[in-house]
């Protein structure tokens, strides 16, 4: 077959400039509202008194688009004298775990929150999207900005108070379905962490007053929304496709030079996973990636002595242990196109060899090309991450990236990972 063949068998079509169609609507919707909603329980918490901050999100017709909804509360720093200094990427670091329930199901349990968090925000693809991120949040400090500071958090002065906007990292609440809370209501729990875990120094005293939850939800025409209600009632369901993410931390023994930590959790589709080590010494747990190779002089094969694998039943990824800090990185570039739809990061080569050092395996079959092309953990495949010379790392963080669908139907909520 010839070229002037193979173009002759194509199909014309009109190109965008000459396609002078009208464009979707959507008259459906009839109204958009910019709603809050207060917490269930008490006027003000704290890491020393109420830690639990709990909301409720019900409407009797409303669909809420999960994409707007951030957390707005005001933090007053209760100290006299010190600086209240943020130290992570968001507000959301001061939160130790977040569940988020549908009806009687938990749709998502995230334990060590904030340090997944700001795992995943030093992975985002740009400086601008911390920078914007920042803005949102703590507000931009004044010092100079650097390569690897793109953004500087705003110190909270003595006995003074900011309003802060936080946007929670959730599969569900970001998985661009409209969210029926008529059928399904939604209670969402953040827990707070010890008051020093996203600000600098050991001395940190701050409260939380005014917490509030801001989100649009859309009102659709009566007969569609009763067409939706009909659905469910014959029998059938409105699948909510979603990634879910497993957090869990283990101790590395001190001094031992080979470290293998078997995972019991399994996953129907397992994507994606992150591991990142702690040294146990006072740098921050939230914001600190140790590298276990961090105090050599030199980036070199010899200094550069960290092994991995991961082995799942027989299957071993790589198929060659993964032995240097550069091929460590192409690895994570790979599990992050996967994951997020971007190989870039926003960390420089200096912070991945010393304190940004994430290492990151995909599982994908076809990555960003088709669905559910993870592997099957569930199987009986015991999933065990193997690693030598972890040097002084005292903790190991792992963050497991999968598939999972909120099924909703007459009969509830089902969730299926």
């Amino acid at each position: 077959m010839s070229l002037e063949t193979h173009i002759a068998s194509a199909t014309d079509r009109l190109i965008d400039g000459l396609h002078f169609g009208g464009r979707n609507t959507a008259s459906y919707v009839v109204s958009r509202q910019a709603t809050t909603f207060s917490p269930s329980s008490a006027a003000a918490w704290s890491p020393s008194g109420v830690r639990l901050v709990r909301f409720n999100l019900a409407d009797h017709s409303g669909w809420l688009d999960g994409t707007s909804v951030r957390l707005c509360m005001q933090l007053t720093n209760l100290s006299s004298s010190a600086t209240l200094d943020p130290i992570a990427v968001s507000p959301a670091c001061m939160f130790r775990r977040v569940r988020i329930i549908g009806a009687s199901a938990v749709l998502e349990d995230i334990d060590v929150y904030n340090r997944t968090f700001q795992l995943m925000s030093e992975m985002s693809s740009t400086c601008q999207r911390r920078m914007n991120d920042m803005t949102e949040s703590w507000g931009g400090g004044s010092a100079t900005l650097t390569l690897d500071n793109p953004a500087v958090d705003d110190p909270i002065p003595a006995s003074s108070s900011r309003q802060v906007c936080v946007q929670l990292m959730s599969s569900f609440l970001s998985q661009q379905k409209l969210i029926p809370l008529a059928m399904c209501p939604i209670t969402i729990e953040l827990e707070l962490d010890d008051a020093n875990a996203a600000f600098s120094g050991t001395t940190a005293d701050w409260q939380i007053t005014r917490p509030r939850l801001l989100a649009d939800v859309c009102q659709i025409d009566p007969v569609l929304n009763n067409s939706y209600a009909k659905h469910l009632l014959d029998g059938k369901s409105l699948p909510m496709y979603m990634q879910g993410i497993y957090s869990m931390i283990s101790a590395v023994p001190a001094g031992s030079s080979l470290f293998s930590l078997p995972i019991a959790r399994g996953f129907t589709r397992l994507s994606c996973i992150y591991v990142s080590f702690h040294n146990g010494s006072t740098d921050k747990w939230v914001t600190s990636f140790h590298h276990p190779s961090k105090d050599a002089v030199a980036n070199t094969t010899a200094t550069n002595t960290l092994e991995y694998n991961i082995t799942i039943g027989s299957e071993r990824y790589p198929n060659f242990n993964c032995e240097s800090t550069q091929e460590s990185f192409y690895r994570l570039r790979l599990a992050t196109a996967a994951h997020m739809g971007s190989d870039q990061t926003s960390i420089t080569p200096r912070q991945y060899q010393t304190t940004k050092f994430v290492i990151g395996q995909s599982f994908e079959k076809t990555p960003g090309q088709s669905s559910h092309t993870g592997i099957n953990t569930r199987s009986g495949s015991q999933l065990t991450l193997n690693f030598k010379n972890l040097g002084a790392s005292a903790t190991c963080h792992v963050v497991m990236i999968f598939d999972q669908v909120v099924n909703l139907s007459a009969s509830g909520i089902e969730v299926l990972d």
